[in-house]
């Protein structure tokens, strides 16, 4: 096969963003690893801990633009540089990218640190990643507790796509797994690719034997739907919880008025504002503690507004809270109980974790000609913040060939290399800790 020519000056300009990428790669690697460095000890201080800030990855994604996930894996990262200085050395002199040493930092130790840090330097991304997982599988499949966490870590999670295709992701324990793939399998076998006339039909999907699968869980699924539903879905009415508030509570007119669930467990006035957000409300006249009428069950946000409300804010409305907004609550600005209305301009949706906190006096709500505002109680935007300090030249000068892989991506025997790895730590960390 033959290929087109390269003119020189092309050649030239490749050679000098090859240096280019190399050089910025090796900068971005050392920022990233003062950043995370940075996140630590912030996080220890605990300068992110305002108003209804969730967590330093929250604080992060507001202030940062990192989104929550990245946000937690550069706190861990730069927590565990702490007890890993020559991984931390390499990683600010831009040897190492932030990839690199996620994988790192979950599996080395202080005394298996010189080990992987080697093996960090000679792989490629993609081949550190590899090595690592396989590690840490290994490490987890010999804990005592391997059983049961796998249990408590179980589930089953979806995700709607732009492209308007949901996107299942299921943990399963070994066992649990075995029998979906088998039922999977098994109706992929029973079900060939053919159309009316008994040919075999040439399948579009980019993943045909993917896409078989797919079909066969919905098959399943269809199944369970026309006739075994009964057996899987408890039948039933949801059973709720009756609470006992005085409106005097509510309002701060009788502080020390009824507020209880079922009799028997006290609220504080601040439960019982947030539960009154929205809740289904059984009015109960009462004399000597008797019931003497009990009034009709309603809603105090009704269905029609809840669902209006889940598609304007589609998430819990607390700045950089991905909570999707069919899972939270929704609370009145002004209570209904100090006259606050029950519509689009006075309620919004929060999730559990910010409804309770701003009850329990973490923050502010404002209205706002565009909407809400939020504040801590000192006035300040949560959300907002000054520009930071003026943007100073590096001290570091970096090399285009910091980060390259030392051993240029060649291929390796992976099962040979963690079998060679797995002995040399056990070995490594049988023996004592090295002086500091």
């Amino acid at each position: 096969m033959r290929y087109p020519s390269v003119s020189a000056d092309r050649q030239a300009l490749a050679a000098d963003l090859d240096l280019a990428i190399g050089q910025a790669s090796a900068r971005a690697h050392s920022a990233m690893k003062d950043l995370a460095t940075a996140a630590a000890e912030f996080d220890e201080l605990g300068g992110w801990s305002a108003g209804g800030i969730r967590s330093f990855p929250h604080w992060l994604a507001i202030n940062a633009g990192f989104d929550v996930h990245h946000g937690s894996e550069l706190l861990r990262v730069g927590k565990a540089l702490q007890c890993l200085p020559r991984i931390a050395e390499a990683f600010g002199a831009g040897r190492l990218s932030f990839d690199k040493v996620r994988q790192l930092t979950t599996v080395a130790t202080p005394a298996t640190e010189e080990l992987l840090l080697e093996i960090g330097l000679g792989a490629s991304g993609s081949q550190l990643a590899r090595i690592c997982t396989s590690l840490r599988r290994i490490a987890r499949a010999e804990e005592l507790d391997h059983d049961e966490r796998a249990q408590a870590e179980r589930g089953l999670w979806t995700e709607w796509g732009e492209d308007g295709m949901m996107r299942l992701v299921a943990r399963l324990p070994a066992e649990d797994a075995a029998v979906v793939m088998a039922a999977i399998e098994s109706v992929v076998a029973s079900r060939p690719l053919q159309n009316a006339a008994g040919s075999e039909v040439v399948d579009p999907a980019e993943e045909p034997w993917a896409a078989r699968r797919a079909d066969a869980l919905v098959a399943i699924c269809d199944r369970v739907l026309a006739g075994a539903a009964e057996d899987l879905v408890p039948a039933g009415a949801a059973r709720q919880v009756v609470v006992h508030v005085d409106v005097g509570v509510l309002t701060g007119e009788m502080p020390l008025g009824r507020c209880d669930v079922d009799r028997r467990m006290p609220l504080s006035s601040e439960a019982a504002r947030r539960i009154g957000c929205d809740a289904e409300v059984v009015a109960l006249t009462e004399r000597d503690g008797l019931p003497i009428d009990v009034g009709r069950k309603h809603r105090i946000v009704p269905d029609r507004l809840r669902r209006a409300l889940e598609v304007r804010d589609r998430f819990c409305r607390f700045p950089g809270c991905g909570v999707p907004a069919h899972m939270a609550e929704a609370h009145h600005v002004d209570h209904w109980a100090d006259g606050g209305r029950t519509d689009r301009d006075n309620v919004l949706m929060l999730c559990g974790f910010h409804h309770r906190r701003h009850h329990g006096g973490g923050y502010t709500i404002r209205k706002t000609p565009g909407g809400f505002s939020f504040e801590t109680h000192d006035g300040h935007v949560i959300g907002s913040r000054a520009l930071g300090v003026p943007h100073t030249e590096d001290a570091i000068t970096f090399v285009p060939e910091s980060a390259r892989a030392e051993w240029g991506g060649v291929a390796m025997d992976l099962d040979h290399t963690v079998w060679v790895l797995t002995h040399h730590i056990e070995l490594a960390q049988a023996r004592p800790a090295p002086p500091d």
